[in-house]
């Protein structure tokens, strides 16, 4: 199922998510549970609507066939903002952070002491994209026991994007005492050709010093084992053979509490067997979109630099019921390179440059005997060649990975927008999201997107955040986030910005009263102080009984002013008895200007009962 035969990348048509909405996942990743009965797909892109699930060509652990699943399903956009529901003391030094859901990966974190004081030599956070939990380890060196900490999170988001709540976000705790009782070594155990597992009685605080042979291995080839925290990996700077002198030195426990050096004469198995091919595929590169024939070993294999690692074969294809030989001397040895640094049992070699001019068909089935050169297990034993077979489809287009990014924010053309400028032409879907849109203190209700322009060569989009109506309470300065919007035609997404801007408010003045204070004067009162730009321009008309009166349409609001709030209103001519049996109102017209401070105007098209 998975690429490297354990968790992340999919192999080529084994899960997709594809958008009915257009809400494109972008690419998957997977994590299968410890009982391997659950498997959690993480997905590049917030997800949202509905979506066609595939999920084929899986197998169990006993090599059945898992029945293809396909569905429909629907996903409620999250617009929930996450908490911090406490925390969790793992050891003296180590405390666990617990989040309501999972969050993106963050490292805006400050520590200090409850006095105010700085905090040194507190490392940690998110592990990974997703997780729901924070760890943080104390330096017994560096941070005073039983000193009470507080850690600061400022724009923390969930997968969606929502910002913890509240933001920034104070969470306490303090580093226990040293515990009493030291770490020490449990065991030194062979894992490989270079390879040994030094297994301690419990976790310790950073890597160990390790000599093989009175020689220091390297401290970028002692790595802590990921199912296993007290434990390391170490590459010896050799292969392992014989009776060795392995040092373990200077670890100390989470608690602050040091180990005793030790040394110990351990009998290592030089690794004889040659790597055996346990499976290949045809796989097409995320990047360049070119097809891939990826051959994956038993073990880890060994490239060497000269001569050139390569990869030559023999044998045939078949076309339209048609069989074509392919001898010795048609393909050429092709170099190999690793798929990943991180995994060193799969290698590949692009089929466009193996299978050359002549026999490189499309939609071909080939079948070949693979040979290889100077490719070698870590113990120096040459691989073992294999038969290949596969179906050639074709090389695609590769896939832009322009990145946009933000070049300016800044009030829109009126106090319900914000314009949004980018140093290129971006996206549509992603720039139109609103999910990819945070304003502190706002409503994004819906993203416009203005053409492209180009000046001078460069080329800028700009998109309009249309923020909901009177959700923006007050004027200053707040800050806004945004993410995951991508370069048009681009597969990557932008680094997330975070910055702040200017806003107005955008909370319009309402009428709360009308009242007939003269027999041709209607005094209104606003919700807030209120200004009229042209008192000789017609703000209302006056409706009779519902009816505009021709005698009487036409209304002018007067400079007088009874308070910052109040505003009189002048009719066309007196009002009669009649016309009160029937009922007044006032009506706004589209030329209406009474604004407030923040330029906010009374909406139009408003009607308001006058009061006898």
């Amino acid at each position: 199922m998975f690429t490297n035969e354990k968790d992340g990348a999919f192999k080529a048509n084994t899960v997709s998510l594809s958008s009915i909405d257009g809400q494109p996942a972008g690419t998957l990743t997977g994590k299968l549970s410890a009982d391997g009965k659950t498997l959690t797909v993480t997905s590049q892109n917030v997800l949202s609507k509905r979506y066609d699930v595939v999920v084929d060509g899986v197998k169990t652990t006993d090599a059945k066939d898992v029945a293809k699943y396909e569905e429909m399903i629907t996903i409620a956009a999250d617009k929930t903002a996450p908490t911090i529901l406490g925390t969790e003391r793992i050891s003296a030094a180590q405390v666990k952070v617990k989040f309501s859901e999972p969050m993106k990966a963050f490292s805006s974190v400050t520590f200090k002491y409850a006095d105010g004081t700085t905090v040194s030599g507190v490392t940690g956070g998110i592990a990974n994209s997703g997780d729901s939990e924070a760890v943080f380890t104390m330096d017994p060196a560096s941070v005073t026991a039983n000193k009470e900490i507080v850690a600061t999170f400022i724009g923390a988001q969930d997968q969606a994007g929502n910002l913890l709540t509240p933001n920034p976000a104070n969470v306490s705790f303090v580093r226990g005492a040293a515990d009493g009782v030291a770490p020490t070594v449990s065991s030194i155990t062979q894992v490989g050709a270079t390879k040994f597992a030094v297994k301690f009685s419990e976790q310790i605080l950073a890597k160990p010093v390790v000599k093989v042979n009175g020689t220091t291995v390297d401290a970028a080839s002692v790595v802590q084992d990921t199912n296993d925290t007290t434990q390391y990996i170490v590459t010896a700077p050799a292969v392992l053979d014989g009776a060795t002198t392995v040092a373990i030195e200077s670890f100390t426990d989470l608690s602050g509490e040091a180990g005793t050096n030790t040394s110990r004469v351990v009998k290592f198995v030089k690794d004889t067997a040659a790597p055996k091919i346990v499976g290949s595929q045809v796989v097409v590169d995320d990047t360049n979109r070119k097809e891939y024939l990826e051959v994956t070993f038993d073990k880890d294999v060994v490239l060497g630099s000269t001569p050139t690692p390569t990869v030559d074969g023999v044998g045939s294809y078949v076309k339209d019921f048609v069989t074509t030989a392919i001898g010795t001397a048609d393909l050429n040895a092709t170099p190999v390179t690793f798929k990943s640094a991180t995994n060193k049992k799969v290698i590949r070699v692009e089929l466009d440059t193996f299978l050359g001019t002549t026999f490189d068909v499309k939609d071909a089935a080939y079948t070949l005997d693979l040979a290889f050169d100077n490719v070698k297990s870590e113990a120096g034993v040459a691989v073992e060649g294999t038969k290949a077979t596969f179906t050639r489809g074709e090389d695609g287009t590769p896939a832009s990975t322009a990145v946009v990014a933000v070049s300016n924010v800044a009030q829109g053309t009126d106090n319900n927008k914000v314009a949004v400028t980018f140093d290129q032409e971006v996206d549509g879907a992603s720039a139109t999201n609103v999910a990819n849109y945070k304003v502190d203190g706002a409503v994004v209700e819906s993203v416009s997107l203005l053409p492209a322009t180009t000046t001078t060569g460069s080329t800028t989009q700009v998109a309009i955040l249309n923020l909901k109506a009177n959700s923006n309470t007050f004027t200053g300065t707040r800050n806004i986030e945004i993410t995951n919007v991508k370069a048009k035609g681009s597969t990557k997404v932008m680094a997330p910005y975070t910055s702040t801007v200017s806003l107005a408010e955008n909370v319009v003045p309402t009428i709360t009263a009308a009242k007939l204070t003269a027999t041709n004067k209607v005094t209104l009162t606003f919700s807030e102080d209120v200004t009229n730009a042209d008192a000789n321009a017609n703000d209302f008309e006056l409706l009779i009984g519902g009816v505009k009166v021709e005698a009487n349409d036409s209304t002018v609001v007067a400079t007088q002013l009874t308070g910052a709030n109040t505003l009189v209103v002048t009719l066309e001519a007196n009002v009669t008895a009649a016309d009160l049996e029937k009922g007044l109102s006032l009506k706004a017209l589209d030329t209406i200007d009474v604004k407030d401070a923040a330029s906010n105007t009374v909406s139009k098209g408003i009607t308001v009962t006058v009061q006898q």
